[in-house]
């Protein structure tokens, strides 16, 4: 199957090997299928799923988690060696590797293997197709956002900020306090900056806990970093302060230097034509009121 995210085809085979991919894959990625009409040109990149463990020279990881992973969070180590890039993925709920991921150099296909429950299998395939589509588009003007992103009044606004801090909570309020609001996606939306220089938000596949798997996309209005508080206000933020904030909540691998300067220059470019503020707030509708007027109207 073929799937087109923020404007990026990509193509995964071999997913009725699983029968947790093949029974779940439809309702989120369904949305993003390519037509017939529309799958000439090559894809951006290959995912094959094979029954077989992968299997590789391991070596010191160039980069882990295992040691210090949030509750909650998985566990990831990542290789590297002439064959391109490895990927061991150990969900929460589990005391074993769930799934192994090599990416070729370029980044233009990959193989994966799965093992675990079906819910581990299902959670680890769907991480590997994200992390794939997130390094094979850095260098492309594309981001993938960990934020929660709603439309309204024809424009995209995403909530960033660390997990438990209210950004999908504060998606809810927009949604309940303001008519015509619409959520895009709560977990990964997509932001590609266009070839007239404009940043653009995308609904993706992958929307965490929330089932909100939409193919659309808006201008992106504002950026907007929640922050809990006794009291509700909104402040805008300097650019250098903007840069810091949605830096921190953009997927990559900051130690290879061709993906960091792609997700620095693609940052660069959002911050220099969209606002960005940092919401001190209640998990109330007054915050919407506060922080719709004052991203929307720009005070």
């Amino acid at each position: 199957m073929r799937y087109k995210v923020a404007g990026h085809v990509f193509q995964i085979d071999g997913t009725d090997l699983y029968a947790a991919v093949a029974e779940k894959i439809d309702i989120p990625y369904r949305p993003f299928a390519v037509s017939d009409d529309e799958r000439e040109g090559n894809p951006l990149f290959v995912m094959e799923l094979q029954k077989e463990a992968l299997l590789w020279q391991e070596s010191v990881p160039v980069f882990t988690n295992r040691d210090n992973v949030e509750p909650g969070f998985i566990a990831l180590s990542v290789f590297k060696d002439d064959e391109g890039y490895h990927f061991e993925f150990t969900q929460s709920s589990s005391s074993q590797i769930n799934g192994r991921l090599s990416v070729s150099p370029d980044f233009s296909k990959a193989r994966m293997s799965l093992s675990g429950t079906d819910i581990e299998q299902w959670l680890t395939f769907t991480t590997g197709v994200n992390f794939c589509y997130m390094l094979s588009t850095a260098v492309h003007q594309t981001v993938l956002t960990h934020s929660s992103c709603v439309v309204y009044k024809g424009k995209a606004y995403i909530f960033l900020g660390k997990s438990g801090t209210g950004k999908s909570t504060h998606s809810r309020m927009w949604l309940k306090a303001l008519e015509g609001v619409e959520l895009m996606n709560d977990d990964h939306p997509v932001i590609r900056i266009d070839d007239a220089g404009m940043a653009i938000a995308y609904g993706s596949p992958w929307s965490g806990k929330t089932h909100c798997y939409k193919n659309m996309h808006a201008p992106l209005g504002g950026i907007v970093r929640i922050s809990r508080a006794p009291y509700n206000k909104a402040s805008r933020l300097a650019p250098i302060q903007a840069y810091g904030s949605l830096l921190t909540s953009c997927s990559g691998m900051s130690w290879e230097k061709e993906l960091a300067d792609g997700r620095d220059s693609t940052i660069q470019g959002i911050i220099r034509t969209v606002p960005s503020w940092v919401m001190e707030c209640l998990p109330d509708e007054d915050a919407a009121h506060v922080c719709s007027k004052s991203v929307t109207e720009g005070f």
